[in-house]
């Protein structure tokens, strides 16, 4: 069932390769209504107009619909209006969000936060950005704590492409 599905990314390290047929479908189905953003390999003809079905998929986000589909799925009342779930997403920094705020910054760019660290590797993953992040006792703050740093060098083609894909919606 792809609302099941969508239950299990909520909880999965994104953005998720996805390989398994049942698995690509479903995300395909989350993808047509608008609940996540993925990237699905197209359909290809083999011979004599028969056509293979996708293989693979690239899970890169839920979507605010996504979360709010969550949120009814979980019997939650509360919290489920428009301004509640922005203050919610303004606490929850999403990779791609991430990737449209540093669009037009100058690169390298130095990363310090914790929440945008964890962007940054979630875009590397993805192929979206170059970048290097140091290991969390490499760093040390003000007051001698260990501190993770991230220097993003670019953004990839492929990622400049997916901003494009965004603003094209």
């Amino acid at each position: 069932m792809p609302l099941r599905y969508l239950l299990h990314l909520e909880h999965a390290n994104l953005p998720m390769h996805v390989t398994d047929a049942q698995d690509v479908r479903r995300v395909s189905v989350l993808k047509a209504t608008g609940l996540i953003e993925a990237a699905i390999d197209p359909a290809f003809d083999t011979d004599h107009g028969s056509y293979r079905l996708a293989q693979a998929a690239l899970v890169v986000c839920i979507t605010e619909e996504g979360h709010a589909e969550i949120e009814k799925l979980r019997g939650h009342r509360g919290g489920t209006d428009p301004a509640s779930r922005r203050k919610k997403a303004k606490t929850r920094l999403e990779p791609l969000d991430y990737l449209r705020a540093i669009e037009r910054s100058a690169f390298p760019l130095r990363v310090e936060d914790p929440q945008e660290i964890s962007c940054v590797g979630v875009l590397k993953q993805a192929g979206f950005v170059d970048a290097a992040i140091s290991p969390g006792l490499a760093w040390k703050d003000a007051g001698g704590s260990p501190q993770e740093l991230a220097v993003i060098r670019r953004i990839t083609p492929f990622g400049r492409a997916q901003l494009a894909r965004g603003a094209a919606k």
